[in-house]
């Protein structure tokens, strides 16, 4: 095979150089320990008596995981502009690494599956080269806040604090009432306490005994958010999920998710290859289950209780156990570092999209404040680019599955034949499974998106719903309304300056025009809705969201805002991701300002005099003026 042009080396630990490289040009250097340490990998609340039984082999197990994922954050495919999955999509990785028993570790059976697993889940080339590490660290080098308590669990279950993995814990620990060791995975620092909070609330319905919560942190220091699909992520998790239970003599692991998101049949060409993810996949729970048995020398299983279920069935299971007050301490949102407290959730990613879905088809909406979506699934105005396509495939989806045949899903959905190979039965009886799986979620999308019809019958009439929302995507073409509202409709003596589905309606001194989006604008907005108030470009940047520093930029508010002054900062890297956001915002508003002054030069003028830009930004007319935002 070729080699792919977006080939990339990984050194691990102390591993040398290899001599094709003639040098340390071109290759990755991650650490887990001193000197010049850049990974961190952490693993809270483990027992001392428990710990002292982990192995060399997991121990091994678990730095081959960090280091992956590391890699995997850093190694980028091309960023979010290369929309057209180009050469960089698909990377190859070789990794060069140090453990204690390069013996397994390189035999053909073990690296054959590790690598093939990986490479199915994150759809990349790996290759790997094992060495022996002389000097190895114990594994309490990892382990933080352990316990003196002992413990004799029934199952070992992976909890992101999403809802499918609530509804795991609730139908072990609430309805079978089984000692749980719920393992979590704090992808930034924003989750952490959310996870905490959701297994506080799930002890109170839980009869003794309550789970217990192993957090894991691991990340690439100064490093995030530089590739953002991240598909390696669940090995460190199922990774990490094997080395607890091999602590307890367990031979199970289970991983909840329902079998939409398991399968995750492509919708459109936006969630293909390595944009669908696999995180589930009965292949990578197979492939998973493959290695952990190989490197322990007996059976061991990865299992997905809900792979025959819906987002709805999901749901239901939690309110028909009572837990139905636990949903709104989950968070399912892709979004991390666009959380804020009002806003746990996004409500454009697939993954809001599914849970507000699973929530309204189930009948919980009481349950799943509307205010924690910054975008309302129905309702909600969204922006031209992948989310809004994304979304119209979703629906357009749903209603062609509805009336699909058996012979039409088969013949449009290839993948489900290649699934068969990976399930128990007859590949006759897991298609059939497959399919009546699919027309039910598709029946309860449809359903939902049907009864919001006709409770919104009259604004949709009317015209007073954003053209880019989902109920209106959701009717045919010929009957939505045109973006542009006719100028004798618009009552001139109001200001106005808002978005109205993919466009700004402006209305300024009797004048209206309408603009396209562009970020700017938003920007803008946040100001004139704050007038004489200086705001900190951090904050204006994270209300609009889309940008990858704004998780830093939270993680450096915790540390304190006395810290600032208003003009600099007195953390170098702060200040130097203040300088960031300042030069962003002020670029994206300049542009704004000037194509608002081509636009309506009386505004123009107006806001060029009013508006202010540098670590913190302004809006200060001569005097008040109303807008309607």
């Amino acid at each position: 095979m070729s080699p792919l042009s977006n080939e990339r080396v990984i050194l691990c630990g102390d591993a040398d150089w290899p001599a094709e490289l003639q040098g340390p040009k071109g290759a990755l250097r991650l650490r887990l320990l001193e000197p010049d340490q850049n990974v961190s990998l952490r693993i809270q609340d483990i027992s001392r008596s428990a710990a002292a039984n982990i192995t060399e082999i997991f121990t091994d197990l678990v730095e081959i995981a960090a280091y992956v994922y590391c890699a995997d954050q850093v190694v980028t495919r091309g960023g979010l502009t290369d929309r057209g999955m180009g050469e960089k999509w698909h990377r190859h990785l070789r990794f060069h690494i140090q453990v204690r028993h390069p013996d397994l570790w390189s035999s053909s059976e073990v690296s054959d599956c590790l690598a093939n697993t990986l490479g199915f889940l994150s759809d990349d080339l790996y290759t790997f080269k094992f060495t022996k590490l002389e000097k190895p660290p114990p594994f309490e080098r990892y382990l933080e806040g352990m316990k003196d308590t002992t413990l004799r669990p029934d199952e070992i279950v992976l909890f992101s604090g999403g809802l499918d993995s609530l509804a795991g814990a609730v139908q072990d620990a609430v309805l079978e009432k089984k000692q749980l060791i719920l393992v979590s995975h704090r992808p930034a620092q924003k989750i952490l306490p959310k996870q905490k909070q959701l297994v506080k609330e799930l002890a109170k319905h839980c009869a003794r005994p309550i789970p217990v919560h192993v957090p894991v942190w691991c990340t690439k220091h100064e490093t995030r958010g530089k590739e953002y699909t991240q598909r390696t992520r669940s090995f460190l998790y199922a990774a990490l999920g094997a080395t607890v239970a091999n602590l307890f003599n367990l031979k199970e692991i289970r991983m909840y998710e329902n079998g939409i998101v398991s399968l995750n049949l492509p919708i459109s060409p936006q969630v293909i290859g390595a944009r669908a993810s696999r995180t589930t996949h009965p292949r990578a729970l197979k492939g998973f289950a493959e290695l952990f048995s190989l490197i322990m020398g007996e059976p061991f299983r990865v299992e997905n209780p809900f792979f025959w279920k819906t987002k709805t069935e999901v749901v239901s299971l939690i309110a028909d156990a009572g837990c139905a007050d636990l949903i709104k301490y989950s968070v399912s949102c892709a979004h991390v570092m666009e959380m804020t407290r009002g806003h746990t959730h996004c409500g454009k990613c697939s993954q809001c999209i599914d849970r507000r879905f699973g929530v309204l088809s189930s009948g919980n909406e009481t349950y799943d404040p509307l205010e924690m979506y910054k975008v309302d699934l129905l309702t909600g105005a969204r922006e031209d680019g992948e989310n809004k396509t994304m979304l119209e495939s979703y629906v357009r989806m749903a209603y062609q599955i509805s009336k699909m045949t058996d012979f039409e899903f088969l013949r449009n959905f290839p993948e489900t034949s290649r699934v068969t190979l990976h399930l128990p039965g007859t590949a006759d009886e897991i298609a059939t499974h497959i399919i009546d799986l699919y027309r039910r979620h598709a029946g309860q999308i449809c359903t939902v998106i049907n009864k919001a019809v006709e409770d919104h019958v009259t604004a949709i009439l009317a015209g007073d719903l954003p053209p880019s929302c989902l109920l209106i995507l959701a009717l045919p073409k010929e009957y939505r309304r045109p973006a542009e509202i006719p100028l004798a409709e618009v009552d001139k003596s109001r200001n106005i300056f808002r978005k109205e589905g993919d466009v700004w309606r402006i209305v300024y001194a009797g004048e209206q025009k309408s603009l396209r989006h562009i970020k700017g604008l938003s920007y803008l907005s946040i100001l004139l809705r704050n007038p004489r108030r200086s705001l900190h470009v951090f904050d204006i940047v994270q209300e609009v969201g889309g940008i990858p520093y704004t998780e830093q930029i939270e993680n450096f508010k915790q540390m304190g805002r006395e810290k600032w002054e208003e003009e600099g900062l007195s953390l170098s890297r702060p200040k130097e991701l203040a300088d960031k956001a300042r030069k962003a915002v002020h670029i994206a508003i300049q542009r704004s300002l000037e194509k608002i002054k081509k636009e309506h030069p009386a505004l123009g003028q107006h806001l060029k005099n009013s508006i202010k830009t540098s670590y913190s930004c302004s809006y200060t007319p001569d005097k008040p003026i109303p807008w309607e935002l």
